[in-house]
């Protein structure tokens, strides 16, 4: 028996989870690959937006419309290894079922607004009452104080990068600011400050007996991105302005198109050593008054200009190896779909596979944290909306078949919709290409 198979970190740990979308949930995923149970409470009447997503290619399969909350790749994204409990919350029976399940947890982590939270009857006085040792992570968007100027607002992780001034940065210098709403740094961020908060928390129970309320604000958590910034501004009165992709540090540094269509190659040469590397390299393609440093950071569109007009010439893959060879720094700019064939994200088994009761199997994401003695694990992929509910109300809240059913003809709580409809994404005849060494379907 392996180490991990005997133990692992959160071994005996207990979550109880309120999570949409990413930050929560996300520190909920990790916190289930070290060991612990983590039990995600979902509403039909309030559903995670990630159940709301289903699958593209579902669009035309009227026979698993049912189905589709259960489809979207966000759900095992964020959250493998947890179980579902169909609970809706706003109801008396919901409430209560859910407080005994919290009764038997050590966490609490939410990331409702802070009002919502409170609304529902679960902020941290009302579950210290049924759980006074509670480890209550709250991740609000500008926390729980309800004195603090932005506490009745709701966030969304996007639209914190513009609050904290992050926008401003992204873009170039003659346009507006760019943005991040594509990705969301903020809610990621949060979730790894919850991460290490969590384990804090539970820390200090082990060492007092006494649990903990801790309280993030993921406006703030935000905010730390920038601090070097905003301390630069506060010393010196500095305003940075938008530079693209370039250095501040130096010049050439920058984003350059290779032949075909939208195929860029990053390169950076701003110490005098790479630029004579990648100066021999280009040839006369690039004047030789750029020898001169100062004048590669006083001239950066004309530099840029001249070194477009050579990297235009080669295939990105070609041009790259070139010059990593003499020891520049440069790289292609990866598609989504070049990360799918990267030999070393697959080396480092970044894409996972799980037992899926839905689907029959599901990819996600592999844990960030690699620990050599307890690597942790992942026993199945995203659950079905309410797979898990009658075993964790049987296991946790000592309830009888019974009282379940009572619960479910009320509508305080649900189960999942046509457990025995079942399919298989499309990627399941060629998961080989992925995840080296996994059997496609039609091999099995």
């Amino acid at each position: 028996m392996t180490a991990s198979e005997k133990y692992l970190p959160l071994d005996g740990i207990k979550v109880f989870e309120l999570g949409i979308a990413i930050a929560s949930p996300f520190c909920g995923k990790l916190m289930a690959h070290f060991g612990a149970d983590v039990i995600k409470i979902e509403s039909r009447t309030s559903p995670d937006v990630v159940r709301l997503l289903g699958s593209a290619w579902l669009k035309d399969r009227e026979d698993l419309a049912s189905i589709a909350s259960d489809t979207s790749p966000y759900v095992s994204e964020m959250n493998a290894s947890k179980r579902s409990v169909g609970l809706e919350l706003k109801t008396e029976q919901g409430k209560t079922a859910a407080m005994q399940i919290l009764a038997q947890c050590d966490v609490f982590i939410a990331n409702f607004g802070a009002r919502a939270l409170a609304d529902l009857g679960f902020d941290y006085e009302s579950v210290k009452a049924v759980k006074p040792d509670i480890v209550y992570v709250q991740l609000p968007g500008f926390g729980s104080n309800p004195d603090m100027p932005y506490y009745p607002f709701v966030a969304w992780g996007p639209n914190q990068a513009p609050l904290v001034g992050m926008d401003d940065f992204t873009g170039h210098n003659d346009d507006p600011p760019a943005g991040i709403a594509t990705v969301a740094p903020p809610d990621y961020m949060s979730a790894l400050h919850a991460a290490i908060a969590t384990l804090t928390g539970l820390e200090q129970r082990d060492l007092t007996g006494q649990g903990v309320h801790v309280d993030i604000s993921q406006f703030e958590t935000t905010l730390a991105l920038l601090g070097p910034f905003v301390m630069d501004y506060d010393l010196t009165g500095t305003v940075p302005s938008r530079i693209g992709n370039r250095s501040m540090w130096g010049a050439p540094q920058g984003v350059y198109p290779c032949s075909g269509s939208e195929n860029w190659i990053a390169i950076s040469a701003t110490k005098n050593e790479d630029w004579d590397a990648l100066k021999a390299l280009a040839g006369n393609a690039i004047d030789d008054s750029f020898d001169n440093p100062d004048l590669r950071v006083e001239q950066q569109d004309l530099l840029d200009k001249q070194i477009a007009d050579w990297t235009i010439n080669y295939q990105v893959d070609d041009l790259a190896d070139r010059l990593q060879t003499v020891g520049v720094a440069a790289h292609t700019v990866s598609r989504n779909e070049d990360l799918l064939r990267d030999t070393h994200v697959m080396s480092r088994g970044w894409y996972q596979i799980a037992p899926s009761k839905r689907l029959g199997r599901d990819v996600f994401s592999n844990c960030l944290v690699r620990l050599d003695q307890t690597p942790g694990r992942w026993t199945h992929a995203g659950p079905s909306m309410g797979q898990h509910t009658r075993e964790v109300l049987k296991s946790y809240a000592g309830l009888s078949d019974a009282q379940i059913d009572g619960l479910i003809k009320v509508e305080a709580a649900f189960e999942s919709i046509d457990p025995d409809t079942t399919t298989n994404r499309p990627w399941d005849d060629w998961i080989h290409m992925l995840i080296p060494g996994v059997d496609d379907a039609r091999d099995l």
